[in-house]
């Protein structure tokens, strides 16, 4: 059940000791090394996807698009979190901890959770947020400032 949702970078995922109640996506560059993710942790996306949205895209930025097929894999992992009772909650993270990782995560509490810790959400990469809101069909509020307080919580599905 997702209760609670939080994102971070991969340097502060590495430092974490890891909960079974938690579930993680991780999200790192193509070509990287995967992040090293305490096994304590409960189970674990790993996905690889450039940082690139429409504006990066417009100016030549090239690179491993976030592609409908992505977004399918975490809509899918997120309802399987969804469903199971021992699972609490779910972490996203990317490198530094706020484009990607900011997007997923603002997706993940249309589950009905709320936000763990305040974060800043105001770099958010909305290709990756469109992208899962058309899996769905589902068009979500966008965040209303900087940043997203402790318990805030988005309008459940």
């Amino acid at each position: 059940m997702i209760n609670s949702v939080d994102f971070v970078s991969s340097t502060r995922i590495e430092a974490m000791p890891g909960d079974t109640a938690l579930a993680v996506i991780s999200i790192t560059d193509p070509g990287s090394s995967d992040t090293r993710i305490s096994p304590a942790f409960g189970p674990v996306l790993r996905m690889k996807f450039d940082d690139l949205d429409a504006d990066s895209l417009a100016s030549g930025s090239t690179g491993r698009v976030f592609a409908h097929g992505d977004a399918e894999r975490v809509v899918s992992f997120l309802d399987a979190v969804d469903r199971d009772a021992g699972l609490q909650g779910v972490i996203v993270h990317c490198e530094m901890g706020r484009s990607r990782s900011g997007a997923i995560a603002w997706y993940a509490l249309s589950y009905g959770g709320e936000m763990a810790k305040e974060r800043r959400i105001d770099g958010f990469n909305s290709l990756v947020l469109e992208t899962l809101e058309a899996v769905r069909g589902q068009r979500l509020p966008r965040p209303a400032g900087m940043l997203v307080s402790a318990g805030f919580k988005l309008c459940p599905r």
